[in-house]
């Protein structure tokens, strides 16, 4: 099972929170751009997609909505060639909200686009524009109910917290709102520009108040109701192979054996004029690549499955990844347990909530010397 990634570097303006590759400048344009990906499709379409059953598609970037549908036919066309889309457990655009007019909605109901990312940033109380959103929260609101007049019903909404100068009150209004709104999926994306102990504690503060409202914390950011959590995001977070698409996507491949002890990683050039150049030319868009030797896998691994609500399951490290952390690490594991950071479980390291305010430090804790 695999995800694919495609990324839409295109924005109007920066997005400090965001270090992805994206492009302010038009040129070369969407339909040069949508040309290209289809052209970087068909290069892995007998290869990587001829073997691997892809399981969700997730469309990011950038702002995918800035591009007309129909500059995006190529892009639609290849995908419809190379993807069996009866596989597809998922589907997801982004979508900002001052694109969403009802005939770009209605295109995406009919590509057969089932959900909808939606960059709200603020759903109450602060004006996002700083931030890099050209929208209020008002317009976010009106947003939401385009989207369901048009018959979305699985949406996340991203909401920004740990901004210097968003107020603890601010951080709590926009939660409300959220929950008000009735949004089904959540992501959070913490700005760095507040001091450490207020972002922990707006941290806090969601996850006691989104999992009273009904809201699982399946990832440390990712909060979802019932039967809305984002399948890509969960993919990725178990450490599934990933084909990214695009100037500046990244890739993480398994080799197609049960029991791998390497992986491959590579990443395409970040910019959209080299890349569009290179794939008018047959050349590969692939600046550079690495192959993962078991215990960077095994780093990763444990990096990945701690920000997890299901935690980091120590059966399937040792197994998969060749690494007894029971054995290799028992002092930290029960110090991690004595300071109520990991619950008490014998076969997985879990969190707690207050772990999960420390999960980078905890991570490092747990990976340091391995």
């Amino acid at each position: 099972m695999a995800g694919l990634y495609i990324h839409v570097p295109f924005r109007e303006a920066p997005r400090p929170y965001d270090d992805a590759y994206t492009t302010c400048d038009p040129a070369p344009g969407a339909s040069a751009y949508a040309t290209a990906l289809a052209q970087e499709i068909s290069q892995y379409s007998d290869s990587l997609l001829a073997d691997a059953k892809l399981r969700t598609l997730y469309v990011g970037g950038g702002r995918p909505s800035l591009c007309p549908p129909a500059a995006l036919r190529p892009l639609v066309e290849a995908l419809a060639r190379t993807v069996d889309p009866s596989g597809l457990e998922e589907v997801t655009v982004e979508l900002h909200p001052a694109d969403a007019s009802p005939a770009y909605l209605a295109t995406l109901r009919r590509w057969g686009v089932p959900r909808l990312s939606v960059e709200g940033l603020s759903v109450a109380g602060t004006d996002p524009s700083g931030a890099g959103a050209a929208h209020s929260p008002n317009d976010l609101a009106r947003t939401l109910q385009r989207i369901r007049g048009a018959g979305f019903d699985d949406v996340s909404v991203d909401l920004l917290f740990g901004d210097e100068g968003q107020s603890r009150t601010a951080w709590k209004a926009s939660l409300h709102r959220a929950v008000m709104l009735d949004i089904p999926h959540l992501t959070l994306h913490e700005m760095t520009t507040g001091a450490p102990d207020k972002r922990a504690d707006q941290l806090a503060f969601a996850l006691s108040f989104l999992r009273a409202k009904g809201y699982e914390p399946y990832e440390l950011t990712h909060f979802a109701r019932p039967g809305h959590r984002s399948g890509h995001q969960e993919h990725v977070y178990a450490h599934g192979s990933v084909l990214g698409l695009g100037p500046g996507a990244e890739s993480f491949w398994w080799p197609p054996r049960a029991a791998p002890s390497t992986a491959r990683r590579w990443a395409n050039v970040a910019d959209l004029s080299t890349y569009v150049e290179r794939l008018q030319n047959g050349v590969s868009p692939v600046a550079q690549t690495e192959t993962l030797e078991t215990s960077a896998l095994a780093r990763e691994y444990v990096l990945l499955r701690l920000r997890t609500q299901e935690g980091l399951n120590l059966n399937t490290l040792a197994d998969r990844y060749d690494l007894a952390l029971q054995a290799r690490k028992p002092d930290t594991l029960g110090r991690l347990r004595e300071q109520g950071l990991i619950h008490d479980d014998p076969d997985c390291v879990r969190l707690t909530d207050r772990g999960r305010l420390l999960t980078d430090a905890i991570t490092r804790r747990l990976v340091r010397g391995i």
